[in-house]
């Protein structure tokens, strides 16, 4: 039997559904009213005329070619406002060669009312001052990335930071940022990178920031940190890069840091703090671990004669402590020293031969209680 030929109507009911379909994802993608307005008041707050970044935010669609806006296509939300003084992009580097902007003004709190924002981004312009608007951390539920380094923020990080569960960077670099860093940073499960060095902050490192376990990147040096290095460090597995140098940081380096077993800890910058204690012999044996600068401190003892054919060091430098004993025989059989940087201790002996000591000069060596032998003087 044949098939009953098909209504007339049908082609145009599949054409109305398909033009309603069209419509509605028309109006899903087009910029919601409330964050137009609010990106609107963030631009009021700023000023920015050498580059005019803002040039292109006119319009109704905030969705539309708005330089630094993104939206999620299938909502309209704006879910990544990214606004960077140093970029190689067209509006940047119109003529191919970056420019470096300047902008004035602070960040409006009514960036809190885009509550769809995934990444916020507002670095390298220098001048932007005041504070990070605490709403950030209560109303913005969705935030992964907060990057707001090199500009001249002041005031506090916001006390419920921790509230941000999502969040996977949060770098606030080389601002004014004074008080201590809040306990809540600590609840930040989901982070892997924290930059917040060339600040003012103060006070102590939370005693539980071990318990960033995803946390890879921790950056604080060059502030006015206080206080033990915490013993949780060491329990961070996921830890590559870790630097406090610059601080006024006091007490013995945790037993806990490093693991002769592997890690992923590659460098640890502890320089110029108030550090005394010994060296633990466990951190020096570290598999991988390849940049260590322990300089400028008050740590004392022996240097751990722990190194092996593992140790690969292209930065090595416990400079200007107050160490005594021999320079460690067991560092001829590492695979691999490159900078080495003794000077300044009270070590006496011998200074082994062959390599590494063949290619480093009397520098590495020198101002110590009685070193000698190549490059230093002959023994007596």
């Amino acid at each position: 039997m044949a098939s009953p030929a098909p209504s007339p109507a049908t082609p145009l009911l599949a054409l109305a559904a398909l033009a309603v379909l069209v419509s509605a994802a028309a109006a899903a993608a087009a910029c919601s009213e409330s964050d137009r307005d609010a990106l609107l008041s963030i631009r009021a707050a700023l000023s920015e005329a050498r580059l005019g970044v803002f040039s292109t935010w006119k319009g109704d669609d905030c969705c539309a070619n708005w330089y630094g806006v993104s939206c999620d296509p299938t909502n309209g939300r704006v879910a990544d406002l990214t606004l960077r003084g140093e970029a190689d992009d067209a509006v940047m580097a119109p003529e191919g060669h970056p420019a470096s902007g300047v902008m004035s003004g602070y960040i409006s709190d009514h960036v809190c009312h885009l509550d769809a924002l995934s990444s916020l981004i507002l670095a390298d312009w220098k001048q932007i001052s005041g504070p990070i608007p605490s709403c950030i951390a209560t109303s913005l539920p969705s935030l992964r990335i907060l990057e707001l380094p090199a500009n001249r923020l002041t005031g506090e990080i916001p006390r419920s930071i921790g509230s941000l569960s999502r969040l996977t960077v949060l770098n606030l670099a080389d601002n004014l940022i004074s008080g201590a860093i809040p306990d809540s940073i600590t609840s930040l499960v989901s982070i892997k990178h924290l930059d917040l060095a060339n600040n003012q902050l103060t006070g102590r490192i939370p005693a539980s920031i071990g318990n960033l376990a995803t946390l890879s990147r921790a950056l604080l040096g060059r502030n006015r940190l206080s206080g033990p290095i915490p013993p949780s460090v060491g329990s961070m597995g996921r830890l590559a890069d870790l630097d406090l140098s610059e601080n006024r940081l006091s007490g013995a380096i945790p037993d806990s840091l490093g693991s002769s077993d592997g890690g992923v800890l590659t460098t640890l910058h502890l320089g110029s703090n108030r550090i005394s204690g010994r060296i633990p012999a466990r951190l020096l044996a570290t598999r991988g671990l390849g940049i260590v600068n322990l300089s400028r401190n008050a740590m004392e003892g022996p240097i751990p004669d722990v190194f092996t054919g593992n140790s690969y060091f292209m930065v090595l430098d416990l400079s200007r402590n107050r160490l005594t004993g021999g320079v460690p025989r067991s560092l001829a059989s590492a695979t691999y020293v490159g900078h080495l940087d003794l000077s300044h201790n009270r070590l006496c002996g011998t200074i082994p031969t062959g390599p590494p000591f063949d290619h480093l000069d009397a520098e590495s060596f020198a101002s110590n209680s009685c070193l000698c032998g190549a490059p230093l003087g002959k023994c007596t």
